[in-house]
Formats: structure tokens, C-alpha cells, sequence
């Protein structure tokens, strides 16, 4: 957990802390958004980093940018503050001053002073990876947490207000608004009847249920009403009336009562906001719904656990928090805490990508992995983004490469895929998974294909669970074979960064080509796949036909085209070759290629490819680096070039000048050096985790 206080070093105050993460972190650090509700692809609600200086005029936003309107309002005595969520302020209040603002990686935290109150808003989205845990990371609820703390003597009366509305529906007011109390939980919802299922507007769910709600009790208020009448009603009284008439287009408001806090008394108020889909992902025709659904089938039901398992949620989050800064800050000495902020900025954003899944008709059924291609072209299963973003299921979650590639197989088995090389998605716009059966989709024949072998192979060395893929050998083999007849010399094609024009003869391409074949043979126990992998890599490498020289002892780094000796870029699959044991090229390999990355380094980091003088690439001068896979390429690299990676990185994330949700590209070379240019949001980031999980492989988060 980092700590970012204006100017200086600073230390948590414990009392404030009674129901929030209690470890503390020095040194200073911000993000250019941070995450407040991240829980899935349409849950996913931030706040740009330079707003937070002052939060109570901060502004929720989609990941896309659209306003989210969520007030967070307090009475102390009889005078009110805003503490975040109010840009034009509010006639009668005051604003709260922000004190500090941190994160780890499951919580957002907003420290604010309001005369002699001192309030958190504690921001947590639940990651919970394991095996056994898939219903409770499936559910699309996040929480906020209001902690008051009065410094000072005296008794003073608090009141909190947190409200929503319908900017949270893309529907423009279309959807109906109403009040419930169930059980424990008392919650408005937003619902339009005649919602068009599997839709987005501007990348936000069109459709489902937005439920924001609270546990009930005597100190509750509710109300929808306009937002004037809403503030005036708490202003003036402290509560809201508890009415329940309601339409589309008001405000959604909660009120608690704390009651009189004494001098160092702490108390809080938690509030939950979700996105319930019972129609999650058109797979094929066929619906899936959230795998929470086989416990939780009501909304009111998971509204109603959701609140009372809060405690629960919150402790074991501050035991995955510690783990993960813990291991780390112990990969490097050096460069440990700079790590750990990066790690810890991109665990909800990796998972928030993902929604795990299971039939409608089934939801005893095992559960699925589906991912959107955040920030791009919305894509649905794409294989290279999984690819990019695998090294946090190494660490993590083994398991999620099997349910992220069972819907892929089962369609590739039924052969509704025309080509012999696999498929780069199962269809163009989340959350319908329709498929490609005209064989007409983005195609990148060699990527895909290797990065699926490369993938099978560690989930089986991962998990030791050798059974699950012998139900597709023979598609398998059919893709293997395909594989080693097309690697050695590529045709022109994409790779995953298909911003660079495709070109034949990759020498990167076919490395991991190489690198997928012996996977493949060792997957199939083929032993001719790995013989053919094998001489592939001792041509490029020891015959020096991906090399810049002539033959390997006089050349300095792998070409980016076989001969064109001046190009080069980032290697982005030795770090699969390293992990997973699979030796298909020598160290020496990945030694020559980490000094030529450290000779190229920049102050942000590397290039994704060079020289930028080289217009080929994209018909422009290549000035811009991908974070993604440059620490993909780092985790096989030396540590001068994992320490210059590391902290470009973080200072490309801290420099404060960009406010998007954890971009990706960004200017490596030139006067707009550091300068975020594209990609934002996207499970990519998991990538960070390459070091991690190279020094330490499957962590134990039980």
C-alpha cells in the first residue's frame, strides 16, 4: 500500500483505520486515475488522479470517461461537508480538505478533514482468485466505506449521504428506478423492462440492474428525489424521509446516521453499488450468467450478502494485500518498493477485465473466463491480450488459462473455424461471443497459435492437471502440425501489436513460434515437434538468421526483420521460454538481447522497436513503448534492465501528467517522452506481474 500525501512523507493515523487496511507505506506516489468501484468490464468506475487535491469536487467517471454522478456528503453538528463528488459544489455545504490519498491492491483510500472530523472513504473492489472463491470474485459489487474519527473533544453529531443516479445505466433516463428493503438490505435499483439485452453504449452496459444500497437499520434514511431537494433534505435535517416514490431520472440517496461520536471515537458507514447482468455473455446463443448466480440468484439475495459479508471481504483483502506488496517488494533490493506500486495499481484492473461465467441453464457447470478487449476494438476471448496479461494468472490464479480457453476449444472442436491456424477472438463486440464462422476476424495465424500452445503447456505444468486437454489432442495436433510447417520463415502477418504494419520474416514472430512448437511437443509428447522447435531456434539464434550479424559471436541483438540487420524490438515471448522451463533457446540468447535493451534504454523506457528513424513500422518515426510488454521482455532480462524498466515505468505512472485509468502506450523517444498516447483500463497490465512470478511462481494466497 503507497501513500501519496501533498508535499510530504505521511504516516496513517490508526483510529481512523478501525474497518480499513491498517498496514503503512512510506514514500510518495500517485496515480493518473484511480480505481473507486473496479470490479468488472461495466463496473468500472475511477477518478482522475489530479482531482483528488481537492476530492470533495472530484468526479466519478466510466473507464471511458464518461461522468458518474456519486455524491459523498457529511453532516458534522449541523454543518455539512462534501467529501467527493460534487464538481459545482452545493449551496449551504462546505468543501472537506483532502488530506492524503492511497491504494493497495484491493482498496482506494480518500483521507479528508472537516473541522475536527477526520473522514476515510475507503474504496474497495474484492480480488479473490482462488479456486474455491469464483462465486465471490464473480460478483459485480463494490464497497465504499465512510470512517469518521473526531480528533478532538467534545461530542459532535455525524451524518452521512452517499447517492447515485442514472448516468451509472447508459440509458439516458430510459431505466425505472426503485426502492427495496430485503432482509438485512436496503437498496434502490435501476432497471428499464425493456432493456435490449448483450448491448453497449460508448463501452457501457445498456442493459441490467445498477443497485446501490446499504445494511438497514434505525439510523437509515432513503430518498429519490431531484438533486436539489436531496441536498436540502440533508442540510437542513441530517436524514433523508424514506420516500419511495420514484422516477428514472432523480437521485438515488442513502443516509446513515452515526450518532455522536466522543473524542477518538471511530465509526463508519458502508454502502455497496453493483451491476447485475443475469444475461452476462451471448456465448454462441447460448446465455451465461455470473457464476455468483448457482448462491446468490436475486438480486436482492447478492445485495443482501454482499452487505453482511463485508467484515469477511475486508479482512481476508488485508491479508492479499500484504501478500502481494510483501512478495513484491522481495523481488529486488533495489527496486522492491517501486515494484510494489505498480504491482499493487494493476491487480482490479487486470480482474475487473474478466467476468467468470456459467450457463444459464447450468450454473452447476464449470465456470468460464470471458475477457474484454478494454480500450481497443471490444473484442471478445482475445488469445495475444490474455497472452500479454498471463503472467498474473502465473502468479495468481493457474486456473483462470482454463477457463479462459474452454469456450475457445469447444468452438474450435466443433469446427466452426475455417483456418488451420487458431482463432485470434470469438467474436467482435463484448459480451457476444458469436464466433467467426465465415473465417472472416482479425487474423494473426502465427501469434495466436503459439501463444495458445505456449498457454495449454503452463496451465498443465501449473496445476499438474494433465486430463483436461486430452479431450482435444487431435484438434490440437492438427494446429501443431500447422505450427511447425509455418514458423521458421513467417509469412507476412500482424502480431499483437497491430498498430505495426504486418510484414513476412519476423524474427520475433518466429521466436515465439519456436518457443509455442516445443510447448506443443511437450503437451502432445510429440517429441517431433520439439525436434523441429529446437533446430528452428538453433537456425535463428546459432546460424544467426534473426541476428544482425553474420553469425552469432559477432552480432549484438535479434533483428526485427530477418536481414535487416539496424531493426530490432522488444522480445515478447522469452519471458514464457525462462518461465516455463522450456530452454528452446539458451541464455546466452536472452543475455545478448538484455545488453542490446539496456543500450537502447530511455529515460521512460524502451521502444517497442527501432531505430526510430525506420519508417516501415507504422510510416512513422516509432518513438512509443508498450509498459505490457516491456516488462514481459524485462522479467528475462539482467537487473540494470528490470531496474530500468521498473522505474521508468513508475515514473511514467507518477509523473501526474496524464489522467486515463493505467494507460499502456506512451512516448518513449522525444520531446513528448513520457506522454500516454493509447491503451488504458486493459487487463495488460497483469503483465506486471512477469518479475514477480518469475522470482516466485504460484503464490500461496491461502
Amino acid at each position: 500500500m503507497k501513500q501519496l500525501l501533498f508535499a510530504k512523507l505521511f504516516l496513517i493515523v490508526t483510529a481512523a483505520f478501525l474497518t480499513s487496511p491498517q498496514t503503512t507505506f512510506e514514500a510518495s506516489v500517485s496515480l493518473p486515475s484511480y480505481p473507486l468501484a473496479v470490479k468488472s468490464p461495466y463496473l468500472s468506475t475511477w477518478v482522475p488522479g489530479n482531482q483528488l487535491a481537492g476530492a470533495s469536487s472530484a468526479q466519478p467517471e466510466f473507464w471511458q470517461g464518461q461522468p458518474l454522478t456519486w455524491p459523498v456528503l457529511a453532516r458534522v453538528g449541523k454543518t455539512t461537508f462534501s467529501l467527493l463528488g460534487v464538481p459545482h459544489g452545493i449551496k449551504g455545504s462546505l468543501p472537506a480538505k483532502t488530506t492524503d490519498i492511497s491504494y493497495t491492491s484491493t482498496h482506494t483510500l480518500v483521507n479528508l478533514t472537516a473541522d475536527h472530523i477526520c473522514f476515510t472513504l475507503d474504496f474497495f473492489s474484492p480480488v479473490q482468485p482462488g479456486e474455491s472463491e469464483y462465486a465471490l470474485q464473480s460478483l459485480p459489487y463494490s464497497y465504499l466505506t465512510v470512517t469518521a474519527t473526531n480528533e478532538a473533544g467534545g461530542s459532535t453529531h455525524i451524518q452521512i449521504l452517499n447517492a447515485i443516479d442514472q448516468t451509472w445505466t447508459a440509458q439516458d433516463g430510459a431505466a425505472q428506478l426503485n426502492y427495496t428493503t430485503s432482509g438485512n438490505a436496503t437498496f434502490f435499483s435501476f432497471h428499464n423492462p425493456n432493456e435490449r439485452i448483450f448491448t453497449e453504449h460508448r463501452e457501457m452496459a445498456s442493459y441490467g440492474t445498477i443497485v446501490f444500497g446499504t445494511t438497514a437499520g434505525k439510523g437509515v434514511g432513503w430518498a429519490c428525489a431531484s438533486a436539489d431537494d436531496i441536498y436540502s433534505a440533508f442540510i437542513h435535517h441530517g436524514k433523508l424521509p424514506r420516500s419511495t416514490s420514484c422516477r428514472g431520472t432523480e437521485l438515488a440517496a442513502l443516509s446513515q446516521d452515526l450518532g455522536r461520536l466522543k473524542a477518538k471515537d471511530s465509526r463508519s458507514a458502508t454502502f455497496a453499488v453493483g451491476h447485475d447482468r443475469v444475461d452476462a455473455i451471448n456465448l454462441l446463443g447460448n446465455t451465461q450468467t455470473g457464476v455468483y448466480r448457482s448462491q446468490w440468484s436475486t438480486v436482492e439475495s447478492a445485495m443482501g450478502f454482499v452487505l453482511s459479508n463485508y467484515e469477511t471481504a475486508l479482512n481476508a483483502s488485508n491479508k492479499f494485500d500484504a501478500v502481494i506488496r510483501g512478495k513484491a517488494e522481495a523481488v529486488s533490493s533495489q527496486f522492491g518498493s517501486e515494484y510494489a506500486d505498480l504491482i499493487e495499481a494493476s491487480v482490479r484492473q487486470t480482474f475487473a477485465s474478466f467476468e467468470l461465467t456459467v450457463p444459464l441453464n447450468n450454473l452447476a457447470a464449470m465456470p468460464q473466463a470471458f475477457l474484454k478487449e478494454i480500450s481497443s476494438d471490444g473484442n471478445i476471448q482475445t488469445i495475444d491480450l490474455f497472452f500479454q496479461s498471463w503472467p498474473i494468472f502465473h502468479a495468481l490464479g493457474p486456473n483462470y488459462i482454463r477457463m479462459f480457453f474452454q469456450p475457445i476449444l469447444a468452438y474450435l472442436q466443433a469446427g466452426r473455424w475455417p483456418h488451420p491456424w487458431v482463432i485470434h477472438d470469438l467474436g467482435y463486440s463484448y459480451p457476444n461471443a458469436t464466433g467467426h464462422e465465415s473465417g472472416n476476424a482479425e487474423q494473426m495465424p502465427l501469434f495466436e497459435t503459439s501463444s495458445m500452445f505456449i498457454l495449454l503447456h503452463a496451465y498443465e505444468k501449473l496445476t499438474n492437471d494433465t486430463a483436461w486437454l486430452r479431450q482435444y489432442d487431435d484438434l490440437l495436433e492438427g494446429y501443431a502440425s500447422w505450427l511447425s510447417t509455418n514458423s521458421l520463415y513467417p509469412a507476412s502477418q500482424l502480431i499483437s501489436v497491430d498498430a505495426i504494419v504486418k510484414t513476412p520474416n519476423q524474427t520475433a514472430l518466429a521466436v515465439q513460434s519456436a518457443i509455442g512448437l516445443k510447448a506443443a511437443g511437450i503437451l502432445l509428447n510429440n517429441a517431433t515437434y520439439t525436434h523441429v522447435a529446437t533446430s528452428i531456434a538453433e537456425t535463428i539464434y546459432e546460424g544467426g538468421l534473426g541476428l544482425n550479424g553474420e553469425t552469432r559471436s559477432s552480432s549484438t541483438h535479434f533483428t526485427y526483420n530477418y536481414g535487416n540487420s539496424t531493426t530490432w524490438n522488444v522480445l515478447f515471448a522469452a519471458y514464457s521460454d525462462v518461465a516455463l522451463n522450456l530452454g528452446t533457446f539458451p541464455a546466452s540468447a536472452w543475455d545478448m538481447q538484455s545488453k542490446w535493451y539496456m543500450a537502447q534504454m530511455q529515460d521512460y523506457g524502451l521502444a517497442f522497436a527501432g531505430p526510430a528513424s525506420n519508417l516501415d513500422y507504422d510510416g512513422a518515426p516509432l518513438t512509443w513503448g508498450l509498459l505490457d510488454w516491456n516488462f514481459v521482455a524485462a522479467a528475462a532480462s539482467s537487473i540494470e534492465v528490470q531496474s530500468a524498466i521498473v522505474n521508468s515505468s513508475h515514473a511514467f505512472l507518477t509523473s501526474g501528467r496524464h489522467t486515463e485509468p493505467f494507460g499502456t502506450k506512451y512516448q518513449i523517444i522525444g520531446p513528448d517522452a513520457g506522454k500516454w498516447i493509447g491503451n488504458k483500463a486493459r487487463s495488460t497490465v497483469g503483465s506486471i506481474f512477469a518479475l514477480l512470478a518469475l522470482d516466485q511462481g504460484v503464490l500461496d494466497l491461502t
